[in-house]
């Protein structure tokens, strides 16, 4: 498994914090994040952060496990309206940048578009500059019949080349997004009948390899709330390991925790 230097496309977001523009949702963030505790050197924190591996590199479990696409058990885009908490939102836009990267693996065209849309609206609930999507809506928004153009500007999207914050608060909103990221790519790549091959196999341990730098990742920070329940259920999965008869149920329980229904 390649590793990179960057981390992931929500930082390129997290870049963005400011507490001069979209000021009502940067005070919300700041808040929801004010308990949030680094327990190690940031230096110790951005070394994790730069071993974790690119997106699209996460979202080859969902390829090699032969799933086929279902679009009942992506994240709903219209509940992202229901999301207050900026720990919960973080989660969510995790998700929704995993299902963006499983619709654009079954090329559903339309489907991206939404997800893109429902990302960009979490991206604001996180004091996000809109900015910040300048260079890829536009793009594809211009390129609604050329398929090509929208699937090549996702892949630079999951892509994407950033500088690792050093804020608690953005680690923290870095955490949040990893854990909904890895969750979705789980609960997705075990949808229906996996065949237990060599490949399937391969693909969950690389999977659950990620899984224990997200973990020691969440052991530098604390909270009183999100972050610490999700070290707890994070925790479990580990130890329970890949080849886990309750993985299933046990990833679709902690998904239930943060998906909100209409």
């Amino acid at each position: 498994m390649d590793c990179v230097k960057s981390y992931c496309f929500l930082l390129l977001f997290a870049l963005a914090f400011s507490s001069c523009s979209n000021g009502i949702h940067y005070k919300q963030v700041s808040e929801d994040f004010s308990n949030v505790e680094s327990t190690a050197d940031k230096s110790h924190i951005d070394s994790i952060l730069n071993q974790l591996p690119k997106y699209s590199e996460i979202c080859k479990n969902i390829r090699l496990n032969n799933v086929k696409f279902n679009a009942d058990i992506l994240f709903d885009v219209r509940t992202i309206d229901l999301y207050q908490n900026s720990k919960e939102t973080a989660v969510a836009m995790g998700m929704l940048v995993a299902d963006l990267g499983y619709a654009r693996y079954f090329e559903r065209v339309q489907i991206c578009t939404d997800i893109l849309d429902a990302t960009k609206m979490a991206a604001e609930k996180l004091a996000v500059e809109s900015d910040v999507f300048s260079e890829y809506v536009p793009r594809i928004e211009e390129n609604l019949n050329d398929e090509q153009v929208i699937f090549a500007t996702i892949d630079s999207l999951l892509d994407a080349d950033v500088i690792v914050p050093s804020e608690n608060e953005k680690y923290g909103v870095s955490a949040m997004f990893i854990c909904g990221f890895w969750l979705e790519v789980t609960y997705l790549g075990l949808d229906g009948e996996v065949a237990e091959n060599d490949a399937n196999i391969n693909s969950m341990e690389n999977h659950f390899a990620v899984l224990y730098q997200i973990n020691e990742l969440l052991a530098q920070l604390s909270d009183a709330d999100v972050i610490e329940n999700m070290k707890s259920d994070f925790r479990k999965l580990e130890e329970n390991g890949a080849s886990s008869p309750s993985l299933k149920t046990d990833v679709e329980s902690i998904r239930g925790k943060f998906v909100k229904v209409l």
